[in-house]
């Protein structure tokens, strides 16, 4: 079954991928806009309303609304279109009207999606960018209750084609109001649209030319297994929490005190925390409870969670598992919310009772079980390798990045990931001549952490692109309520920021890159492993 539904998906994304650039009344029958020349509109706003799109793109496209929205704060006027692509797929485009700069950028999404994160477009269309948004094909809550997932083909656009049907509209729609096609495209996203940014670079390599893909979350790994292993060891059965804000504090503090040293530097940060071996028994209390230790209780389901989600036989279930240093971010009832609407909804062929409960899970039995449904919305299917040969010989650049305290998707997995890659396409340095990674020190899941957690990737996305100028360092940053706490360096994988001993520690320039002896190999042995 898992080999018929992976080779439907590959003919299904071949045969979309042919259709449109074989549209000859669409976008690709525009001239291509020149870059950084300022592009004004050449039609009215307004005008898109009455635009024949029914033939022009993959899918039936209905503009509902379009307005000339007025400069303001930074950004210059631009055209807000707002319509839906069949069956559901619900978006929004915004088009400068005076000074477009020839590119296209599009936003991914976050959890189950179901909302318009327009947004988070918001630095692209100040620079002039058009810039595109859209709910992957259905209206729902973010966090919870993916009740729309009992609709195959709702299931079909949240695994990618919604992400591809964007693309493919969002430019049609610059070429019907400019008369120009996008020179370059842009795609931006962080969890769920980390994962959109590696299916587009697979399975449909043509959309973009670059892609920023931050801390990619794969539903079929994360829902039935990682949070739903994390949920049951950070619940007691009647739904409470194992641990209080302050006992994750005691435990933070544990692993902070054992490990924080190891990278040569005491600052509240792990460089890696895989170096970190700390084991939590040593905070165990020695007569049951204290504001000070951890309970028993508290002690395995820490263990747990450093460890992995495992079966009865102890195989590793996902590749990796929670870093030490995020436990600041631990949350049973987050997760639980992400696992039970996973395993409701989405997870199986057919959808288990309305009362089934995420408990019910047998880690045993019914991983095999969510395979299928993993093939489907995971950007590699179980068993198998990324292959971004398509993306890489068309050209395409593709930056990751992912926070080293991630609690929710973990990093390892990441660079099992990048393992794969670089394994298949011709190992670490000449991947990087187009996909490199920089790993954040103390970043939690996509942002957060006391750590440097804010970072530009697109204008160095842009310069790599179109000027062959790859990313060797960027500069993350650390605010709070006083403004400026710190900056740091980031450098891409293998290579990390080490301070050079002399200098204030908190500013970049004081820190240099350090890379290892040799090139690691950083794939793991699991249960999905490729074979």
């Amino acid at each position: 079954m898992q080999s018929t539904m992976n080779a439907v998906r590959v003919i299904a994304h071949s045969l979309l991928l042919v259709a449109s650039l074989a549209v000859g009344s669409g976008v690709y029958a525009a001239g291509a806009a020149p870059l950084d020349a300022p592009l004004t509109a050449s039609m009215q706003c307004e005008r898109l309303v009455d635009e024949d799109f029914k033939n022009s793109v993959d899918a039936p496209l209905s503009v509902l609304s379009a307005k000339l929205i007025a400069a303001k704060d930074g950004t210059g006027e631009y055209c807000a279109v707002n319509g839906y692509i069949q069956p559901q797929i619900q978006f929004e485009v915004r088009l400068p009207s005076k000074n477009w700069n020839g590119r296209y950028f599009q936003v991914g999404c976050g959890g189950f999606c179901g909302v318009i994160n327009i947004n988070n477009c918001a630095d692209a269309l100040a620079a002039n960018f058009v810039v595109a948004a859209h709910n992957m094909g259905h209206v729902g809550l973010v966090v919870k209750d993916p009740i729309w997932g009992s609709d195959p083909s709702l299931r079909e656009d949240y695994a990618g084609r919604s992400t591809h049907l964007m693309s493919v509209a969002g430019k049609e729609l610059a070429a019907r109001y400019y008369g120009k096609r996008p020179a370059r495209s842009y795609f931006r996203g962080c969890s769920t649209g980390g994962r959109e940014g590696l299916t587009e670079a697979q399975h449909y390599p043509e959309d973009f030319d670059g892609i920023i893909a931050g801390d990619p979350a794969f539903p079929g790994r994360l829902g039935a297994i990682a949070n739903n292993w994390d949920a049951q060891k950070l619940l007691r059965d009647d739904g409470s929490e194992v641990f209080t804000p302050a006992k994750l504090a005691v435990l933070n503090a544990g692993v902070m005190k054992s490990c924080d040293k190891l990278d040569g530097l005491v600052d509240g940060i792990l460089t890696d925390p895989r170096t970190c071996k700390f084991d939590p028994a040593k905070l165990q209390c020695k007569q049951g409870d204290g504001p000070d230790c951890l309970t028993a209780e508290q002690v395995s389901a820490a263990k747990a969670l450093y460890s992995g989600p495992v079966n009865s036989k102890g195989e590793k279930l996902m590749p990796g598992a929670t870093p030490y240093g995020s436990e600041l971010s631990w949350s049973g009832a987050g997760r639980r919310s992400l696992a039970e609407g996973y395993l409701r909804y989405l997870a199986f062929p057919t959808n288990p009772p309305a009362d089934y409960n995420y408990r019910t899970f047998n880690f045993d039995t019914d991983v095999a079980k969510t395979e299928q449904m993993a093939a489907l919305y995971d950007p590699v299917a179980p068993f198998e390798s990324p292959d971004l040969r398509a993306f890489e010989q068309r050209g395409g650049k593709l930056l990751v990045y992912h926070g080293w305290a991630d609690a929710g998707v973990s990093p390892m997995a990441m660079l099992d990931y990048y393992a794969q890659v670089t394994s298949r396409q011709g190992g670490g340095e000449k991947v990087r001549e187009w996909f490199r990674v920089f790993m954040v020190p103390g970043m939690f899941h996509c942002r957060g952490g006391n750590a440097p957690n804010t970072f530009e990737l697109l204008p160095e996305l842009v310069k790599w692109v179109e000027q062959g100028v790859a990313p060797d360092r960027v500069v993350a940053t650390q605010s709070g309520a006083q403004g400026l706490i710190r900056t740091r360096p980031l450098f891409p994988y293998p290579s990390y920021a080490k301070y050079t001993g002399k200098g204030d520690v908190n500013d970049a320039a004081n820190w240099v890159q350090a890379s290892p002896k040799k090139e690691p190999d950083d794939r793991l042995d699991w249960l999905r492993a490729p074979k």
